[in-house]
């Protein structure tokens, strides 16, 4: 659930308040009021993408509130905000609760490497290489005078 919050100089930053099932989506069907006042948000500082990331993804649909991948100018444009005074970037909230227990916040993947396969290709190479130098450098040469 991405949030637009107003910081106090104005600017409007997005917030991903974390998870919140389908059937809960509607604000008037959670137990807790909307949020109201001053709220301090503690996460990750994100960078959204500059393109939707792949292929696959499907398209945004703002039409119908659908959002797939994360575009702040076409969401802050379906918001009808002021698109000059918004923060090219958005914050990750933490899992800090919230009140009625919705959004759940905390959901943030962080992606990591996975080059075990490449890390074994080039070690395994180099091990071959080296066994190969041995045997040549030991190779008894004929025909020396």
């Amino acid at each position: 659930m991405l949030t637009p919050l107003r910081e106090p100089e104005g600017r409007i930053v997005f917030v991903n308040r974390g998870f919140v099932p389908t059937n809960l989506r509607a604000p008037a069907s959670r137990a807790a009021a909307p949020l109201a006042g001053t709220v301090h948000i503690r996460g990750l500082l994100r960078l959204p993408p500059a393109k939707k990331p792949s292929w696959f993804i499907p398209d945004n649909r703002p039409d119908l509130n659908y959002w797939f991948w994360i575009d702040l100018p076409a969401m802050a444009a379906a918001d009808h905000l002021d698109l000059a005074n918004f923060a090219p970037f958005y914050i990750d909230a933490d899992a800090s609760p919230n009140p009625g227990g919705w959004p759940q916040g905390g959901v943030t993947p962080l992606p990591l490497p996975d080059n075990h396969l490449q890390y074994a290709i080039t070690w395994f190479s180099l091990a071959a290489a080296l066994v190969v130098i041995y045997v040549v450098y030991h190779w008894p040469c004929r025909g020396a005078a």
